[in-house]
């Protein structure tokens, strides 16, 4: 039953990365050295601010180089790498990228879309107007 598994993710993995366009950011494709950051036993692992968990020494480390490129990247006093919701993430983009009665291209909720990013949602919240993406069936 393991190989039938480990086979379907195979099949998974090839039919995204060579035969489908991913249009929501976070399927995008993975550098390498992401993956295998990612694939590490730091992975399924997490802290706390409050710093009650112990054996954290090398991911506090890694958290402090990570706040520092994010100061020298983007020119800032602070950093905070603690991540967010996509959909917070989302909101973030919308409301620094665009302003109201700008047009929002998305696929509707009812074909499969974010019901999150249409009228209801942060379209809606930001006053940006929606169409919906054309796509073949």
């Amino acid at each position: 039953m393991f190989n039938e598994i480990l086979n379907l993710v195979k099949e998974h993995e090839t039919w995204r990365t060579r035969k489908c366009l991913n249009l929501i950011p976070s399927e995008n494709i993975m550098s390498p050295h992401v993956r295998a950051l990612l694939s590490s036993e730091l992975a399924h692992r997490y802290t706390s601010r409050d710093r009650f968990y112990m054996g954290t020494q090398y991911t506090d480390k890694i958290e402090q180089y990570g706040e520092k490129l994010a100061k020298q990247v983007f020119r800032a006093e602070t950093a905070d790498l603690r991540p967010l919701s996509g959909h917070i993430a989302d909101l973030i983009v919308l409301a620094n990228l665009t302003k109201p009665g700008d047009v929002l291209m998305c696929i509707r909720p009812e074909d499969g879309g974010y019901p999150g990013m249409w009228n209801e949602g942060l379209a809606g919240l930001l006053k940006l107007k929606t169409v919906a993406f054309p796509f073949s069936k």
